[in-house]
């Protein structure tokens, strides 16, 4: 039973593959890693995250089914692709990607790949008469499946998107996400391949871009969760650079992965080396978060933001540049600055491209959507930019002191990077 939809109900290739202990172990990682720390009842997890993208892909399928576009074998398909698309996630969200990404070359899509095609999973799809490696390409948006196929799974009206827009409003209790994505279902078809809106639900494609858009703001990059989350980003970073976790290489450690796995890994290692790991950790379990000292956010590209994005050797560096001049300790201070488009693109799976517009029972009117015609979304295209640096408490006004000081001139005041 799903607080969002009601029963969902599997069938028996569906079932064997949720009974993997590969797929269970979804139930253990948090969707939205420390947002419960704000939202106390956003312990919601992949596992049902995976659930619902499923359910909303059977959905999705079942309209353009019901439209001629496909048929029964297709909608299966489908199911599947939804079930599976976070079935190489590690924990915390996206914040252990970020380690993986930077150290290994590797994300979470790039395992799930490998955990469909390498695990049980694999063999509850061979039992059932499907490649494993084909479905491993689905669950990410890609292969030989035709564009509106990838697209329901991994685009700008994918199941994925429209399950978490609403579960984590749901889970928060922030009302951006309770938006009609029954009527952009509703209104699908499918013109030269690609997956297609008639005219009278593009107030409501509006309305989801807009909502995740405020989501991003008000949830995903939270002030207080991204403090959060960068002392265990910190504390992952430290205690990997030891105990090696993170390398997806080996696939049966990879998985044994979850959030109070990794925590309890930190946190019982006699390694003396990860001692600063297992404060950080310590101090997160006990809610001694770090605190904000400075945030500056606009929309739109810039040359500061880019080089401190692309560059981990200048956010270290500003770091110790504002140590060294408040007079605390290494480690005091973390730069946070997440970056992604306000219009939805998140790792590459709902990049906004042309959306293809018909009238209802006739031809194509607009043969592409830009983002130019809708005003509403123009006023937010762009980067969402926020750089936040936080301090520990016990250094937060001499931090704060020096932070001033530094970007008090101009817009980003003395740094230079």
């Amino acid at each position: 039973m799903d607080p969002i939809y009601g029963l969902l109900k599997l069938n028996d290739i569906e079932r064997d593959i949720v009974d993997t202990p590969e797929f269970q172990r979804l139930r253990r990682i948090k969707q939205l890693s420390s947002a419960y720390l704000v939202y106390p009842a956003a312990n919601h997890t992949r596992f049902e995250h995976s659930l619902g993208a499923m359910h909303m892909a059977a959905v999705i399928g079942a309209e353009l089914k019901d439209k001629g576009y496909i048929g029964d074998d297709d909608v299966q398909l489908l199911r599947i692709g939804g079930l599976l698309h976070d079935a190489g996630h590690g924990p915390f969200s996206h914040l252990f990607e970020d380690i993986v990404s930077k150290k290994y070359g590797s994300n979470h899509e790039d395992i799930t790949q490998r955990v469909i095609a390498e695990t049980g999973i694999g063999e509850a799809l061979k039992k059932h008469g499907y490649e494993p490696q084909e479905i491993s390409e689905l669950a990410r948006g890609m292969g030989k499946y035709k564009p509106f196929m990838r697209a329901i799974i991994a685009g700008p009206l994918s199941a994925d998107l429209m399950d978490y827009i609403q579960r984590d409003s749901y889970y928060t209790g922030a009302l951006f996400g309770r938006v009609n994505v029954i009527k952009i279902i509703d209104s699908m078809h499918v013109y030269e391949e690609q997956l297609s809106i008639e005219k009278d639900a593009v107030s409501a494609f509006e309305g989801i871009t807009i909502a995740r858009y405020e989501m991003f703001k008000e949830v995903y990059f939270h002030k207080t969760a991204r403090g959060a989350d960068s002392m265990l980003m910190r504390a992952i970073d430290i205690a990997d650079s030891v105990l090696g976790f993170a390398d997806p290489k080996d696939l049966t450690a990879y998985l044994q992965l979850t959030d109070d796995y990794l925590i309890q890994k930190i946190l019982m290692s006699a390694q003396s080396e990860i001692e600063p790991a297992r404060e950080l950790v310590r101090d997160y379990l006990s809610r001694r978060l770090v605190k904000l000292v400075y945030e500056a956010s606009f929309i739109g590209r810039d040359a500061f933001f880019e080089k401190l994005l692309n560059h981990q050797n200048l956010r270290n560096q500003l770091a110790s540049e504002i140590e060294e001049r408040a007079g605390a300790k290494q480690g005091s201070v973390f730069i946070d600055l997440p970056t992604v488009p306000s219009v939805p693109k998140t790792f590459q799976r709902e990049e906004l491209r042309d959306i293809y517009i018909i009238s209802k029972g006739e031809t194509v009117t607009a043969k592409g959507l830009s983002i130019n015609d809708l005003p509403v979304l123009q006023n937010i295209m762009g980067y969402y930019n926020i750089l936040r640096i936080y301090s520990r408490k016990d250094v937060k006004q001499e931090v704060e002191k020096v932070v001033n000081d530094m970007f008090g001139e101009g817009a980003y005041g003395k740094i230079s990077v």
